[in-house]
């Protein structure tokens, strides 16, 4: 490589494996977000921020060569969303809406830097879970080219400023002559189906199965009200059953928060299409009672997630939920999270993937 280039090259070295580590550090935050512990998850992502900081300047002192001024974007895009996520915390000032501004730029931060997944060695391992990214093989089939073929991140009239579409991950190294897990996921109160499905990904990415991230009709889901969501949502999942080889016998339907709340209501209708559902720090939605819809519990497979620090629904809510299911029949298993508040507890995931189909296993290192 000509001298010329060694800026070039160092600034990028420099810069990428600290954004990664960030990233995978801001996670921790993410999972341990809690209005008391602001101070504590701040002094913590500080040093990481800085760091970053630092690296970023250096990254754009460099000058880049028109080709590669595409993969510079990527790169500075994602790390400027990374920044914005650290500074909503170490910025917080006790805001929790702050915080709920600085999750989102997390999100954004790993769309940006998707792209350079198959180009980038270390980018594609950290969408892998860890047990996967030493695999060989998951590394090449993931950045096999598919010309023509729909695979990896769709979307569907999903844009950030829309609602009511979908964004879909399909494996790369799909086969479709084989039956494939699909996994639907909604989104809290607020959110966006593009954020929500980063939840999720790289689960999907190392395990193989198709992933789909709805966007309620509007700043929530329906939960109040006319019923807006359920017929698009039903659609949407027959658009992927015409698309893709879906196993029937394994669709899980999760969701967090006002998303966990519509999975029970969703998912607990006569003829639900919907396998197993697994609702994270939601509540039990008082028209599944009135409306006669507990009778569709019975035997129905539910996985419910709760934080004991839960200062939106608090714990009491989901012991509630728990007798209620049970007493309706259901094959329920109940998962009080020690410590949690109320956050997505995506350290849960592999655990919920092995309850709906053990055989969807994390890949071996090698």
């Amino acid at each position: 490589m000509p001298s010329e280039t060694d800026p070039l090259l160092d600034a990028i070295t420099d810069l990428a494996p600290k954004l990664l580590t960030t990233m995978e550090a801001f996670e921790q935050v993410q999972q341990n977000l809690h209005p008391p512990q602001f101070d504590q998850l701040a002094e913590f992502i500080a040093p990481h921020e800085q760091e970053l900081q630092g690296s970023l300047e250096k990254f754009e002192a460099v000058d880049f060569p028109e080709d590669l001024k595409p993969f510079r974007y990527s790169l500075h895009q994602g790390t400027a969303y990374a920044l914005r996520a650290c500074n909503g915390i170490t910025q917080n000032n006790n805001d929790t809406f702050a915080a709920m501004k600085a999750m989102r730029a997390q999100c954004r931060a790993q769309e940006f830097i998707y792209p350079l997944a198959n180009i980038m060695t270390p980018v594609n391992q950290y969408f892998l879970e860890p047990g996967a990214r030493k695999n060989q093989q998951l590394l090449d089939n993931l950045n096999q080219g598919r010309v023509g073929q729909q695979v990896g991140i769709l979307n569907a009239q999903n844009e950030r400023e829309k609602r009511g579409g979908f964004t879909l991950y399909v494996p790369e190294y799909l086969d479709r002559t084989e039956q494939t897990s699909l996994v639907v996921v909604l989104h809290g109160g607020s959110g966006h189906g593009a954020d929500f499905l980063w939840s999720w990904l790289r689960e999907a990415r190392t395990r193989g199965f198709i992933l789909l991230a709805p966007t309620s009709q509007q700043d929530t889901w329906s939960l109040m009200g006319e019923e807006l969501d359920l017929g698009s949502l039903l659609a949407m999942l027959d658009y992927v059953k015409q698309q893709c080889n879906v196993d029937e016998e394994h669709i899980l339907l999760t969701g967090m928060s006002d998303g966990a709340t519509y999975s029970l209501l969703a998912g607990l209708n006569e003829n639900s299409p919907f396998t197993h559902l697994a609702p994270f720090s939601g509540v039990l939605h008082p028209n599944l009672p009135m409306q006669g819809q507990m009778q569709f519990a019975k035997d129905r497979k539910i996985y419910l997630v709760h934080g004991t620090l839960d200062w939106m629904f608090p714990i009491e809510t989901a012991y509630m939920a728990k007798s209620e299911l049970e007493a309706a029949g259901a094959n329920l298993i109940f998962r009080p999270i020690e410590g949690l508040s109320h956050t997505y507890c995506r350290a849960e995931n592999h655990k919920v993937i092995n309850w709906f189909n053990a055989q969807l296993q994390v890949p071996e290192n090698g």
